[in-house]
């Protein structure tokens, strides 16, 4: 019985084995795909024309602008504008100005000055001076008046320092006077020190020299100023002589002070001519 059922089993497998077999070469192969074809490259977009110039009207539309911040709460108050930057009106010009450096140094365009002179031991006394600024760093004075050695008169050289419209400067110069003639001195009280006899003088005339330094200031508008400081020497010895009676110690000295060598103060105001 068992033997039966495999003789029955085996023989029905190599009969499936078998028809599979014949199946399988009598099925022909499937058909072979054939290749793609290659794929076209994708042409570019045109390129977009160029824009059309805008029209007098589309001109005029305004462009469209991004919204803005608010402003802050605390407003920034502008500064005043200076007068030189405020426009001008329509038509009206701004008067030129003119500046005074550019015209070269102040004794360079106003060269002759008239002053007036006071002081002791001055070039002219108590009297005019005439000023004559051959250039800015040279002047020359004249002065003639009246003194306490009569009339006077004097001339003088100057160096300025500099050419600004303040310069200090040096100067020597030369006087000359015609003297007073017989002074008569009273007598005095005897008890006072004073000389009891009167004494009479011929004072005549003197030759003096001074060596001076000082400030010269001449403004913008012809404004002058000369101030000097210096000493002055009497070039001749007798130009004092005691005519009658004898001069005391004290009455020596005021001769000496008054009629001799001596310091120089001295002031001139006036005004520059251009």
């Amino acid at each position: 019985m068992h033997l039966g059922r495999r003789l029955a089993l085996g023989t029905f497998s190599l009969s499936s084995l078998f028809a599979s077999q014949a199946w399988a070469q009598a099925t022909p192969p499937p058909p072979a795909v054939p290749p793609m074809p290659p794929t076209p490259p994708t042409p570019l977009p045109p390129a977009a024309a160029p824009a059309a110039p805008a029209t007098p009207t589309e001109s005029l539309e305004a462009p469209y602008e991004e919204p803005q911040a608010a402003p802050s709460t605390s407003p920034v108050v502008p500064a005043p504008a200076s007068p030189r930057t405020q426009p001008k009106p329509p038509g009206v010009t701004a008067p030129p100005r003119f500046e005074n450096r550019s015209l070269g140094p102040i004794r360079a365009r106003r060269r002759l000055a008239l002053t007036g002179e006071v002081g002791w031991n001055g070039l002219a006394g108590f009297g005019p001076v005439l000023t004559y600024y051959a250039h800015p760093r040279v002047a020359f004075d004249l002065g003639a008046g009246v003194s306490l050695f009569g009339w006077k008169g004097g001339a003088r050289g100057r160096y300025n320092i500099l050419t600004t419209p303040a310069t200090p400067f040096v100067g020597l110069g030369f006087n000359a006077t015609s003297g007073l003639g017989e002074v008569r001195f009273d007598a005095e009280d005897p008890n006072t020190g004073g000389n009891p006899e009167p004494v009479t003088m011929d004072l005549k005339a003197t030759y003096l020299y001074q060596i001076v330094a000082g400030l010269d200031f001449v403004h913008r508008n012809g404004f002058t100023l000369i101030g000097c400081l210096g000493y002055t020497w009497v070039m001749n010895d007798s130009n004092s002589e005691v005519v009658a009676g004898t001069l005391n110690n004290e009455q020596q000295r005021a001769v000496d002070i008054v009629w001799g060598d001596g310091p120089v103060i001295s002031i001139s105001l006036g005004y520059a001519f251009e």
